[in-house]
C-alpha cells in the first residue's frame, strides 16, 4: 500500500488510491476517528495535513465537521476535490514552512499515513500548534519504531511488491513513544490516547507494519 500521497506519480494511481487502501486492509482513517470523534462537534473546522484523496477527512466531514485539506499533490487533490465534501483544498508541500493558514486558522488538526515521510517532525509540530485554536485536537499517526529497529528505511515509489531501487525508492521513518512525547509537550499538547495497530503488510518484506495513532489536545 502507498502510505503516502508523495509515492503517488500519476493521476491514474490517484484515482486508483481508495481502491488500494481498500484490498490491503489500510483502515487508519476508521482508528483515528473512532480515538477523536468524542472530542469534535459538527461545524468545527479540521485541517487535514497531506489529505491525498480525503480517505481520512470525510469522516468527520460526515460528522458535520468543516473540512480544509493541503497536500502537494495536485493529482491527488483533483481526486479530493471530485468527491466535493472540502470546504477549501490547496497545494503545498508540508516541508516548506511555514504553511499557507494564518495563526488560530483552525479547530482541529489530522495527519494520517503523512508523518512517517518526516524524520524531523519538530518544525512541523510548532507550525501545528501555531495554528489551531486552544483546547484543539491534534489527531496523527507515525509509524512505531519497536526495540531494535531502525528509524527508516527505503520503499519503492511506486510498487511496494518487489525489493526498493536505489534510483526509485523513498526513505520512510519510524518514530518512537518518547520522541512524540517530548514533541507534544514542547508545543503545548497533552496527549489524550494512543493506539498500535497493523497498518498493513509490506509484501517486498513479508512483515507487518505498525503503526501509532496519537489525539492530543493543544493547551491554554
Amino acid at each position: 500500500m502507498k502510505t503516502n500521497s508523495t509515492i503517488i506519480q500519476d493521476t491514474q494511481s490517484a484515482s486508483e488510491y481508495d481502491n488500494q487502501a481498500r484490498k490491503t486492509n489500510w483502515f487508519g482513517p476508521e482508528v483515528v476517528f473512532g480515538l477523536t470523534y468524542e472530542f469534535v462537534k459538527s461545524r468545527d473546522s479540521l485541517l487535514d495535513l497531506g489529505i491525498g484523496s480525503g480517505l481520512s477527512s470525510i469522516l468527520f466531514h460526515k460528522a458535520g465537521l468543516q473540512v480544509f485539506g493541503v497536500d502537494g499533490s495536485s493529482e491527488v487533490l483533483s481526486v479530493c476535490e471530485a468527491k466535493g465534501f472540502a470546504a477549501e483544498l490547496k497545494q503545498h508541500d508540508l516541508r516548506d514552512l511555514p504553511l499557507p493558514y494564518s495563526s488560530r486558522f483552525c479547530n482541529h488538526i489530522v495527519s494520517i499515513a503523512v508523518l512517517n515521510s518526516f524524520r524531523d517532525l519538530e518544525p512541523l509540530f510548532k507550525e501545528i500548534a501555531r495554528i489551531m485554536i486552544e483546547h484543539g485536537i491534534f489527531a496523527f499517526t507515525v509509524e512505531a519504531q519497536k526495540p531494535g529497529q531502525d528509524d527508516y528505511y527505503p520503499i519503492n515509489r511506486v510498487e511496494v511488491s518487489e525489493k526498493p531501487k536505489e534510483e526509485t525508492a523513498v526513505m520512510l521513518f519510524r518514530h518512537s513513544d518518547e520522541y512524540i512525547a517530548q514533541l507534544l509537550d514542547q508545543n503545548g499538547f497533552t496527549l489524550l490516547k494512543a493506539l498500535e495497530f497493523v497498518a498493513f503488510k509490506y509484501p517486498a518484506e513479508n512483515r507487518d507494519v505498525f503503526f501509532k495513532a496519537y489525539v492530543a489536545r493543544k493547551k491554554e
